[in-house]
């Protein structure tokens, strides 16, 4: 049986009348693979940190989180969007069941050392053995699992979700991992999506401006795994996403391993 983990974006998430193709795809694909779910929610906490009037930074796409905004940062995340996203999940009929990335059984998470005392509360998840999550889609549940950690200490973590997911799907040895956001794919410099990236080529996208922000945080996750790992991966929309579960062509791009031309 094929493992696939799907990471939904905020944005993605905020536009529930595209997304309900996808649910529905999901639970479809529940029926013959084990399917986990990874989900961010970027857009959400933006929204709570405005209306608080908290400042929000990031470098290089990663969310920069103080101590003082963590806890608030986990609230929407493991609480708000991953009930949102069970609740749309079993109202398609999926065995769904949430999580937090720090959880017993799911995957070890420490402060990121890259970014320094800036960072903050800035975590990083680290693959291996994930016995909950194996045991979960063994029994046919599908996990949705924020990107909320835990430090050694038992302190909050905010790690960023593409990353998460990337090691998720690595720990699983899934055979696919889809990243779902608001757009078809990665658009190169004539505005059209770009169908296939090698590993190598990343970087260069990344230093001539070609690809920004979250999207280019979203492209070293990929690019990571697949250097490391045999695991296929897509960026896509939602209803891309919906349609490749589906087991149809979509517009898409698909990340490779290899070196830049």
């Amino acid at each position: 049986m094929r493992t696939l983990v799907v990471k939904v974006s905020g944005k993605a998430i905020d536009r529930p009348g595209e997304a309900r193709a996808l649910w529905r795809a999901c639970a479809e694909a529940a029926r013959s693979s084990r399917l986990v779910l990874v989900h961010g929610g970027g857009k959400q906490v933006d929204a709570l940190l405005a209306r608080l009037g908290e400042p929000t930074e990031r470098v290089d796409g990663i969310r920069l989180t103080p101590a003082s905004q963590v806890g608030l940062i986990a609230g929407v995340l493991a609480g708000e969007v991953n009930l949102t996203l069970v609740g749309a999940l079993i109202a398609e009929g999926v065995r769904a069941a949430g999580l937090a990335l720090g959880s017993s059984g799911v995957l070890r998470t420490r402060i990121d050392p890259k970014f320094g005392e800036r960072g903050g509360r800035v975590g990083l998840a680290e693959p291996g053995p994930a016995p909950l999550v194996e045991l979960m889609v063994s029994k046919g549940y599908v996990p949705v699992v924020s990107s909320i950690g835990v430090d050694a200490e038992g302190g909050l973590l905010n790690i960023n979700a593409d990353d998460a997911a990337g090691a998720l799907a690595s720990s699983l040895g899934a055979d696919e991992l889809v990243f779902v956001s608001d757009v078809e794919g990665v658009s190169g410099a004539d505005g059209r999506v770009i169908e296939r990236i090698s590993a190598g080529e990343v970087e260069g996208l990344i230093a001539r401006g070609v690809v920004t922000g979250g999207m280019a945080a979203k492209l070293r996750a990929a690019s990571a795994i697949a250097t490391t790992s045999g695991t296929r991966i897509v960026i896509t929309s939602s209803a891309g996403a919906a349609a490749l579960l589906a087991g149809h062509g979509c517009e898409c791009t698909a990340i490779e391993p290899g070196e830049g031309r």
